[in-house]
């Protein structure tokens, strides 16, 4: 086999390998998000998709091609979602000023306001979201939501969470949540062990 077929099937192999990654990623990032989007609209919840974040820049191609077609398209995907710098921006100087202290997970050192894993387990008010929300004497006002495993942000009205703090919306399924505003003053976070967090500057 002479070197320039050599490389060509090197190249090809290189390009299948990125191709099973991208879907990998797709498959455990993107596609789940619609099961989201579907309790959401179940709870009449109004949402717009403000970006997917973080996402790789090899990976981006297969992404734009796959959130392209019907079935994500009709939740409101758009090539453009993968365009989010400026809340990538926002978020990396979220972690610098709310740092984890768990190097497994996003748990930044706030106050809790709600434990959601120690409360009878029927029929008991979740409404630690509100807590928190009255806690930090915040306003109604749009905020971002970003569901950290689905690299996925959400732009949401404050109070329309607060009245739909569901286990459908957070719950350790969804995993690990971030609500922030358009700067860097105030967070609220849902962990894994789905305790609400809230502190600001």
């Amino acid at each position: 086999m002479d070197d320039n077929k050599r490389t060509a099937l090197e190249q090809r192999r290189q390009q299948l390998q990125l191709k099973i990654q991208a879907e990998a990623y797709i498959e455990r990032h993107i596609k789940p998000a619609r099961e989201l989007f579907d309790d959401l609209h179940q709870h009449e919840v109004t949402f717009e998709i403000a970006g997917l974040v973080y996402t790789p820049e090899e990976y981006r191609s297969d992404i734009e091609q796959t959130i392209v077609q019907p079935m994500y398209n009709d939740y409101g995907f758009q090539p453009n979602h993968l365009q989010s710098s400026a809340i990538e921006q926002l978020l990396d100087t979220l972690f610098d000023q709310y740092p984890s202290v768990n190097s497994l997970r996003y748990v930044p050192n706030l106050a809790k306001y709600a434990d959601y894993g120690n409360m009878p387990p029927k029929g008991s008010l979740r409404d630690g979201l509100q807590k928190t929300v009255q806690a930090l004497d915040l306003q109604n006002q749009n905020v971002y939501v970003y569901y950290l495993q689905y690299a996925l942000v959400l732009k949401v009205s404050l109070h329309d969470l607060c009245i739909h703090d569901h286990e459908d919306l957070f719950n350790t399924w969804h995993g690990e949540v971030v609500i922030f505003p358009d700067h860097s003053d105030w967070l609220i976070v849902f962990t894994l062990e789905e305790e609400w967090l809230g502190g600001q500057k």
